[in-house]
C-alpha cells in the first residue's frame, strides 16, 4: 500500500543545490496544487521530502514498483531536479530513510556531527538559508508537523498510472474505479487488512504444494522460493516457517538457509527475503514454472 511519495534530495559538493531543487519543486507543483510536503533536512549533504496521500493506494504487485519508478522519473524530468536521488527513482534497496530527530553519524571517524535530522516546515524552507537551516538542526529541539494528506497528490498518481498502461480516464471517474480499471486489467494481487497488518491469505494451490513436498521429503530451489514468500505475505514468522521447512526436509539445517536448527530462528534465506519484502508468486507465473496451481492444486479458482 502506497501512502505517501518519498524524495530523497542529494548533493555531496553543494547542499544548496538541494534546497533550490525543493524550493523550485514547491513553487511549481506543491504551491499551485495545494499540496503541503514534509521536509526535513537529513543532517548530511540533502534533504527528504514526502508528500503523503489522503488515503492508501493499493496498485497490483505486478506494477507496483513500475508505477513509483516512472512516477518519480516524470516528476525529476519535468521539473528538472537534478539532485532527485537516482536510486530513490529506481526504488533500490540501497535507500536509507534517515529517522527524524537522530544525529548524522560522520561516514570518515563513525561520530555523531552534532546535526540532527531535523523537520521544516514549508514557510521556513522558502526563506531561510542553508547556513540558518543548518544553524536550527545542531539544536535538536523541533516540533513535529503533522502530516497534510492531499486529494490532488493521489489523484495525481492514479491519473499517472491510467495513462502508463493507457486506461482511459476523465475527471469524473472516481479514484477507487480506476484503481479497479488498472488491476483488473493487469492481474491484481491486494492487500487484505487484519490486526496483523496488510497480508495476503495463504493460497489452497500452495498449501497443496508444501503437502505434496512434505509427504515425498524433497523440495526444489524454485518450490523453496514459492512457498517461502506465500507464507511471509500470509504473515506467517520466521519461526513457523522455519518449522514447515524442516518438517519438508526432516534433516539438520545445515547452510541451505530456509531454516535453522534453532526452532526459534528463521534460516538466513527466509531473513533475506523478509527485508527485500518478496511480493507472493502470481498464479500465472507459478503456472508457467510448472509448479503450484498446475500440479498441485484442487482449486484452481483460488
Amino acid at each position: 500500500m502506497l501512502n505517501t511519495i518519498w524524495f530523497d534530495f542529494d548533493d555531496d559538493k553543494n547542499v544548496k543545490k538541494c534546497l533550490m531543487d525543493i524550493r523550485k519543486f514547491i513553487r511549481k507543483y506543491c504551491k499551485p496544487n495545494n499540496i503541503v510536503p514534509r521536509i526535513y533536512l537529513t543532517g548530511g549533504k540533502g534533504f527528504q521530502m514526502n508528500i503523503d496521500f489522503w488515503t492508501p493506494i493499493d496498485f497490483a504487485d505486478n506494477i507496483k514498483r513500475r508505477v513509483l519508478r516512472e512516477y518519480l522519473l516524470h516528476i525529476k524530468t519535468k521539473y528538472k531536479l537534478s539532485t532527485l536521488d537516482e536510486r530513490c527513482v529506481s526504488n533500490s534497496v540501497s535507500c536509507l530513510r534517515r529517522i527524524p530527530k537522530t544525529q548524522y553519524i560522520s561516514k570518515i571517524t563513525g561520530e555523531p556531527t552534532g546535526i540532527w535530522c531535523t523537520q521544516f516546515s514549508v514557510e521556513d524552507v522558502m526563506k531561510m538559508s542553508i547556513e540558518e537551516l543548518y544553524a536550527c538542526s545542531m539544536e535538536g529541539d523541533t516540533e513535529t508537523i503533522e502530516p497534510v494528506k492531499s486529494k490532488r497528490a493521489l489523484r495525481d498518481m492514479v491519473d499517472f498510472a491510467c495513462d502508463l498502461y493507457d486506461i482511459e480516464h476523465t475527471v469524473s471517474n472516481s479514484v477507487s474505479y480506476l484503481l479497479e480499471k488498472i488491476n483488473n486489467a493487469h492481474g491484481s494481487t491486494t492487500h487484505s487488512f487484519t490486526t496483523q497488518g496488510f497480508i495476503k491469505p495463504l493460497r489452497g494451490c500452495v498449501m497443496e504444494l508444501i503437502k505434496h513436498n512434505i509427504a515425498r521429503g524433497h523440495s526444489n530451489h524454485d518450490q523453496n522460493n514459492i512457498i517461502a514468500a506465500e507464507l511471509l505475505n500470509a504473515g506467517w514468522d520466521d519461526k513457523d516457517i522455519s518449522f514447515v521447512f524442516s518438517s519438508i526436509y526432516d534433516e539438520p539445517a545445515r547452510d541451505y538457509g530456509w531454516y535453522d536448527d534453532d526452532p526459534n530462528k528463521g534460516g538466513w534465506q527466509i531473513r533475506k527475503m523478509r527485508q527485500k519484502e518478496m511480493q507472493r508468486y502470481s498464479k500465472t507465473k507459478l503456472k508457467s514454472m510448472g509448479l503450484g496451481c498446475s500440479e498441485h492444486c484442487p482449486c484452481e479458482e483460488n
